[in-house]
């Protein structure tokens, strides 16, 4: 199932009063997903971790709230 979601863009670091906004789709334990979120590596500050974006096209986003989120 295809979840409405709010995101922001990844292109630009965000960062809040408790550090970097994080992906939501991280910690999801949903199963019946099928919103377009992939797997990818990228640099936070020199340090490479694997974060799962939402892509469709070619901007990739940070998802932050999402009605199907477990």
């Amino acid at each position: 199932m295809e979840y409405r979601c709010k995101m922001i863009s990844f292109s630009s670091l965000n960062v809040s009063p408790y550090g970097f906004i994080m992906p939501l789709c991280d910690k999801c334990q949903s199963r019946d997903c099928t919103n377009p979120i992939e797997n990818i590596e990228t640099s936070i500050l020199g340090v490479v971790k694997k974060v799962k974006l939402y892509n469709r096209g070619n901007n990739p986003k940070v998802v932050v709230e999402c009605e199907g989120f477990i």
